[in-house]
């Protein structure tokens, strides 16, 4: 009896928490020695929410540990991007979402992780085995400063992860949790190589719908845009390096005096979610 109890418990285990069809583990050391892990990976039946068949828990009631905390969230996206989105607020040590290998384009899923850093001791390096994105459904698979909502060559952050197998975090844009914590975020993404091709391809495109202008400029900058984009939600300025600078309801006359000199990205969404980019050199 105790056998065919201890054989139902274990058959029991295992539908619930099983196998994803692909993870990896991302190990981070900061400055000064402090370790940590998370558990990343992609399924077919997986959400871009918590999956207890996947074994992600919500931690975030949790206090972040003094040293080096970090976690996979949907906090900064949140509160940033589309507030009260719907979902409810996580953090989670291990994050499977869908798997958008073999759907013949990897923008239908755009399977994003977001990847949140707690730590007085910055930079952190992290590390992965490269060897496991080598197959066609992974190798444009990358790390980024900017949440990757459409474009790639800002000149930022970015990280192939077939091609390295470490990386350096610095502190980035970052959000507070409960009023104190300050939690610099990255973004991971799973994709084949067309990622990388498409979006440069999309960035010419836009080059058409976007002007901003006068460019370079060292005062106040005009952004002109085609009457096909629709009503303009918000204007984001980001830095060489991916920060977010400044972000503004006007298009005309935008103040960027207090920008240092330098390569900028004016990115402008419209109320329909669609996101175009430019390029602004600030002198």
């Amino acid at each position: 009896m105790k056998r065919i109890l201890l054989l139902a418990f274990f058959m029991g285990f295992i539908t619930i928490c099983k196998a994803q069809q692909f993870s990896f583990v991302l190990k981070f050391v900061d400055a000064v020695g402090n370790t940590d892990s998370l558990t990343l990976g992609y399924d077919l039946t997986a959400t871009d929410t918590l999956d207890i068949a996947f074994g992600e828990t919500n931690i975030i009631s949790t206090p972040y540990t003094s040293g080096l905390d970090v976690r996979v969230g949907n906090v900064w996206f949140q509160q940033n991007s589309f507030p009260g989105f719907g979902q409810n607020q996580f953090e989670t040590k291990t994050q499977i979402v869908p798997n958008a290998c073999g759907t013949g384009n990897f923008w239908s899923l755009f399977p994003v992780i977001e990847i949140n850093i707690v730590s007085p001791h910055f930079p952190i390096k992290a590390y992965w085995n490269k060897n496991l994105f080598n197959d066609t459904c992974k190798n444009g698979s990358v790390f980024t400063g900017v949440h990757p909502g459409g474009w790639w060559d800002t000149g930022g952050f970015r990280v192939v992860l077939n091609l390295e197998d470490s990386t350096t975090f610095y502190q980035n844009q970052y959000y507070y949790l409960r009023g104190a914590d300050t939690v610099n975020v990255y973004w991971a993404t799973f994709s084949d190589s067309t990622l990388l091709v498409l979006a440069i391809k999309e960035f010419e495109m836009e080059k058409n719908v976007l002007k901003v202008f006068p460019n370079p400029t060292s005062d106040f900058v005009t952004i002109s845009l085609s009457r096909a984009f629709g009503e303009i939600n918000r204007v984001e300025f980001y830095n060489a390096v991916g920060q977010l600078i400044c972000f503004s309801k006007q298009l005309e006359n935008i103040d960027i005096r207090g920008f240092s000199p330098g390569l900028y990205f004016v990115k402008v969404m419209n109320y329909n979610g669609m996101t175009v980019i430019y390029k602004l050199q600030k002198m």
